[in-house]
């Protein structure tokens, strides 16, 4: 790699001065002498007229502006007080020469042809590479491949050891029986995975009236995740679970058009492996097996599966400018991965499978209807039909009893899981009267009907009202104002299913409880004039959970933001934009033990709260100022996001429950600083010089530094990954050739 970058920068630098030399002797050149005999047809544009326009296109063209054919070579520094994991999440920013910014594209002078290519961070984790040729008129190709990291942490230790989702622990210790044996043989490592994509995409048209397209889509994860652990609530662990699997997805799709009608037939095909689908692991407390203390684990991942899907979608227009569109497909979801044993503790009695494999099995049936009209010229109207259907068609397995935590036998509650399978059915109207311009009026109904299996409600439907109200086209002004409110109703209640799995009756799940909610969002935009652009936007809203005694009560958000760009005939541009959100919610629970007597369960005053709310306040500034002379640019732009969150647990007063101690605020701050600037050292050639102040700063009860403070918690062996702030500044320098 090092290598690589060496030759690059010498031809680079070799190219340069090619270019420096070329430039000088073309000035320093005299004017052609007189041809000894005449030319029957001499060229329209001589070859030296284009030089005066190229160079003159060179040095007007912005520097921060991509060019079809550049590269540019250079380096790195960092400099990271904190956690430098969190800085470089999801990049690689470690220091070093960079070979990045690379594009190349050519085309036919007759526009029959043309292709582009480009590179970014080669050799590095970050790395990305695509190209695309296309037949103008027949056929157009791409690919992509795009390597993205995501750095966990560097605090992380382990005295777990292991390859292919088997991670043991050393013996000795394990016997000691004690967690803080661990602590000398857990080694720090860097926690990390990596996500890569590559993409081809091929459309092809073989005729002006049709479309072939396919495409191929495959994303592996290699690498290790925090995972949790599990014993019981008085033995739980956390490891570094390896991760690797592959998503391979197939579309291939044929479209006809003529302008008034078009047909599409496609076929999708998604299958999922995972190559370590089971994990193993020791117990930190005991080596060998007992009935209520299990020297190993076992829990099954994400099961491999696959997916096909094949899809029918068409247009059609009549008259009075209207136009029908349809959508159809049908999908077939498999999974047969081996059921894993109840448990691998050996000390435990080892109960039956209702069958060797999963046998999962779904079919998936969706249709997507939608009419538009404008019969008249000031009004529009519009109408969708959407129907999905999960249909569950995995055999039955029943399970009278099973093991819970590697140790003990327990009756199951409803004899084996149960088949979860939904549908949706959504009906939509509106009409848009603009008679009155540029103001556009809009009035609309939406009805969603939700039906389940096996939940507490067997199906919920969902009534909205929404007006909106839209001014554009006008000069100096535009807006868009909108309002709903929508009513959420359950039936089919069964409490009873509560009841079975030892839940509180009156409980209730947000997702499908009776709700009704009240929305207001508006945006306006202001151009005064050719210099100007201002912005606001805004909204609020409110869900209210009346029928609900326990669970989510209520939720409510509020948002606000102004924004200004500025433009001068200079060239000097700059911009500001505010942004706040705040969310808050508020839920109601039972402290309460199952037999307890008189009944803990039925007894309002063991009732406590919690009310939640977070804010989040972000700032952004941008400013280009115009040329410092005649060959250096600069950009400059700043960014604050503060984001705050509170847990407030409340009681019923004078009740049976202890005042509890409130948890400490949580928030997160991130300040990023960008300078870039860039000098043209040549019509090819320009120096580039960026900088970034990254501050970050973060408070969790759960992960702070001095609560996890090591691997050995009160009851758990954990990774010791944590929460840090950090405060970064990097520099990136470089040439840029570009031709």
């Amino acid at each position: 790699m090092r290598r690589l970058l060496v030759v690059c920068v010498v031809v680079s630098l070799g190219l340069g001065a090619s270019a420096r030399v070329h430039a000088q002797a073309a000035g320093q050149a005299k004017p052609p002498s007189k041809p000894s005999a005449p030319q029957p047809t001499p060229p329209a544009t001589p070859p030296v007229a284009a030089a005066p326009a190229q160079a003159e296109e060179g040095v007007t063209r912005s520097l921060f502006e991509p060019r079809p054919r550049q590269f540019e070579i250079g380096g790195r520094w960092n400099s990271v007080d904190g956690d430098p994991a969190r800085f470089q999440r999801y990049g690689d920013f470690r220091d070093g020469l960079l070979f990045t910014d690379a594009r190349y594209a050519g085309e036919d002078p007759g526009g029959a042809w043309l292709y582009r290519v480009g590179a970014d961070n080669v050799g590095w984790r970050d790395q990305r590479f695509f190209g695309e040729y296309e037949r103008t008129g027949k056929f157009v190709i791409s690919g992509l491949w795009d390597e993205i990291p995501q750095f966990y942490s560097v605090d992380t230790k382990t005295p777990y050891t292991g390859t292919g989702g088997v991670l043991v622990l050393d013996d000795a210790a394990q016997r000691q029986g004690n967690l803080n044996a661990f602590v000398p043989i857990a080694p720090q490592f860097d926690l990390r995975e990596r996500r890569d994509i590559g993409d081809v995409r091929f459309k092809a048209t073989p005729t002006p009236q049709i479309d072939v397209t396919g495409s191929y889509t495959m994303q592996r994860h290699v690498g290790e995740l925090p995972w949790g652990a599990s014993f019981g609530f008085s033995n739980d662990v956390e490891v570094a679970l390896p991760y690797n699997s592959r998503a391979n997805d197939f579309t291939l799709g044929t479209e006809w058009t003529n302008g008034k009608q078009m047909l599409r037939v496609g076929y999708t095909g998604s299958w999922f492996d995972n190559h370590d689908g089971t994990l193993v692991w020791d117990s930190p407390l005991d080596l060998t097996d007992a009935v209520d203390n299990p020297g190993r684990g076992r829990m099954s991942l994400w099961p491999s599966n696959s997916a096909q899907t094949v899809s029918f979608g068409g247009y059609s227009k009549f008259a009075h400018r209207t136009q029908l569109t349809g959508f159809l497909s049908f999908g077939s979801w498999t999974s047969d991965e081996p059921l894993e044993p109840f448990t691998i503790n050996s000390a435990v009695p080892q109960l039956p499978l209702p069958r060797v494999s999963a046998e999962g099995s779904s079919q998936i049936f969706s249709t997507n209807l939608s009419l538009v009209s404008r019969p008249l010229p000031d009004w529009r109207f519009s109408g969708r039909f959407r129907r999905y259907d999960y249909n569950n068609d995995t055999p039955k397995a029943l399970i009278p009893q099973f093991v819970s935590y590697d140790s003990d036998v327990s009756d199951s509650l409803l004899d084996g899981p149960e088949l979860y399978a939904h549908d949706r059915t959504t009906l939509d109207a509106d009409a848009t009267w603009s008679g009155l311009p540029p103001v556009a009026l809009t009035a609309g109904y939406s009805y969603n009907n939700n039906g389940y299996d096996f939940r507490i409600f067997e199906g919920s439907g969902e009534h909205t009202l929404y007006f909106n109200a839209d001014a554009v086209g006008t000069q100096w002004a535009t807006f868009r104002a909108r309002y709903e409110i929508a009513d959420k109703t359950g039936s089919g209640l069964n409490e009873a299913l509560l009841v079975q799995i030892h839940e509180q009756p009156q409980m209730r799940h947000y997702d499908i409880a009776n709700r009704v909610r009240n929305r207001f969002t508006g945006q306006v935009d202001v151009t005064p004039n050719d210099l100007w652009i201002l912005s606001a936007s805004g909204g609020v809203g409110k869900d209210d959970y009346d029928d609900s005694y326990f669970g989510l009560q209520e939720s409510t958000f509020r948002t606000f933001s102004l924004a200004a760009d500025y433009r001068a005939p200079n060239g000097f541009g700059a911009g500001a934009s505010y942004n706040y959100e705040r969310y808050t919610g508020f839920q109601q629970s039972r402290s309460a033990s199952p037999g307890q007597t008189p009944p803990q369960e039925t007894d309002p005053n063991r009732d406590w709260t919690t009310d939640s709310e977070e804010r989040v306040n972000y700032f952004s500034i941008y400013a280009t100022p115009p040329r410092i002379g005649s060959n250096t640019e600069a950009r400059f732009s700043y960014d604050y996001s503060h984001a705050k969150g509170n847990f407030i647990y409340g009681i019923v007063p004078g009740g049976p429950l202890t005042p509890p101690n409130q948890l400490p605020e949580v928030f997160n701050k991130l300040q990023q600083l960008r300078l870039d600037v860039r000098h043209r050292l040549s019509n090819r050639l320009a120096a580039t010089v960026s900088y970034l102040y990254e501050p970050f700063r973060v408070y969790d009860f759960a992960f702070d530094p001095t609560v996890v403070n090591g691997i050995v918690q009160p009851s758990s062996l954990v990774l010791g990954y944590v929460y840090r702030p950090y405060t970064a500044h990097a520099f990136n320098f470089g040439v840029r050739y570009f031709w």
